[in-house]
């Protein structure tokens, strides 16, 4: 093969990831179907990862535990190995590094890779370089991968869905438009239920539907993705591979309960306490946002959230926790009791240090307490400093 005129991208995506991880390190579980998430006393958890062995038998990733249980009767049942799977994510993560310097994290079991540069160590051939990266993945930690090629980020992700497990598929170079159009809308990254249910409501099923209709239409009509979709729809999507970096849209944390609940008041310390957990991690990787969602599972299992976006960027408490209230108290209006909630931020953006002025409140000295007490439980333990909020009212 000739050398590249454009960058290739590859999108590595671990199969099963969790249940690969649990497999690995005891090869018995591969004899039946293996749901990651919770044992069969677990009534309460919800599926972290099925084996592909339990997903023919229609386990999913977030279905509760108990409709699995019904499904793969004879499954095999456990909860996640602490520490197990970001190990192997690092391992992976070593393995790729000795192909390219150029790899952007997405997630514990994905990755994007730039492999323009290094292609005539390898006959000038995607395909070998490929097969050679998943084989070493498999003969060296006994998880597979499946692997998109592209000429950019989106088209490679969406090819990494596409032959799994274990599968490469390689987006027609220069010819993405055609390729797309044919995929049903379910295929796009980040499009949930509500958004594919929205656009089949005006004729939108296949990728390339979405061309009917203008910037203007999405605007008005869709409301949101407007660009994302108009761009996937065209074949057209980022080459930049930022090295190290994780390509992280959102940040978010849930916590299911041991019992059903409508107390107001345990709900709000957990949420508080999520909110917590999750600005401390915006503050570590130096992130702010301004969009909150906060995410409540209902007895019956249904859904419900809502959102809130600012006028500022921020990463502490403060600056969310009242809006976040309000966002819950309109869930909880149906009077149904709530066994999850959580909260996800989103819209963000690297923090550059520059000082948003608000005259009624002390934006720098509230940033400088929360750095202390992020040091303060780093180097003790996290529950070392509570705030008032924390506390379980009886």
């Amino acid at each position: 093969m000739s050398e590249p005129k454009h960058k290739i991208i590859f999108h590595i995506d671990m199969d099963a990831f969790f249940a690969s991880c649990e497999e690995a390190i005891n090869p018995s579980l591969r004899a039946k179907p293996l749901v990651v998430g919770g044992t069969r006393q677990d009534t309460r958890s919800i599926v972290a990862c099925p084996n592909y062995l339990a997903r023919e038998k229609g386990v999913r990733t977030a279905m509760p535990l108990t409709r699995a249980m019904v499904l793969v009767p004879d499954g095999n049942f456990i909860r996640s190995t602490k520490g197990l799977y970001s190990d192997y994510s690092k391992r992976v993560k070593a393995l790729m590094g000795k192909y390219t310097p150029l790899i952007q994290p997405v997630s514990i079991d994905e990755a994007y890779l730039d492999v323009t540069g290094v292609l005539h160590l390898h006959e000038n051939d995607h395909l070998k370089l490929a097969d050679k990266i998943k084989n070493e993945i498999k003969n060296t930690l006994d998880i597979t991968c499946s692997i998109g090629i592209a000429t950019n980020k989106i088209c490679a992700k969406i090819g990494s869905k596409m032959n799994k497990p274990n599968g490469i598929t390689v987006v027609p170079f220069l010819k993405e438009k055609e390729f797309l159009s044919e995929l049903t809308i379910d295929k796009i990254p980040g499009v949930g239920k509500a958004s594919q249910e929205k656009l089949r409501r005006y004729g939108i099923f296949k990728i390339g539907d979405l061309l009917k209709f203008d910037r203007t239409f999405y605007d008005k009509e869709i409301g949101m993705h407007t660009s994302f979709l108009l761009n996937v729809a065209n074949g057209i999507g980022s080459d930049r591979v930022s090295e190290g970096v994780e390509d992280r849209k959102s940040l978010s944390k849930e916590n299911t309960f041991f019992k059903d609940t409508l107390d107001i008041n345990f709900l709000s310390s957990e949420l508080y306490y999520l909110m917590e957990r999750c600005c401390q991690k915006l503050r570590a990787i130096n992130i702010k946002s301004r969009t909150i969602t906060v995410k409540v599972k209902y007895f019956d299992f249904k859904v419900n959230q809502r959102s809130f976006t600012g006028t500022k960027y921020s990463n502490l408490e403060s600056d969310f926790y009242e809006d976040s209230l309000k966002l819950l108290d309109k869930m909880m209006e149906s009077k149904k009791e709530i066994r999850l909630i959580g909260i996800k931020f989103s819209e963000l953006i690297k923090d550059d240090n520059s000082m948003q002025e608000n005259i009624f409140n002390d934006t720098d000295k509230n940033e400088n307490l929360m750095n202390k007490i992020d040091k303060i439980r780093k180097k003790y333990d996290y529950g070392i400093v509570k705030f008032g909020r924390t506390f379980k009212l009886k």
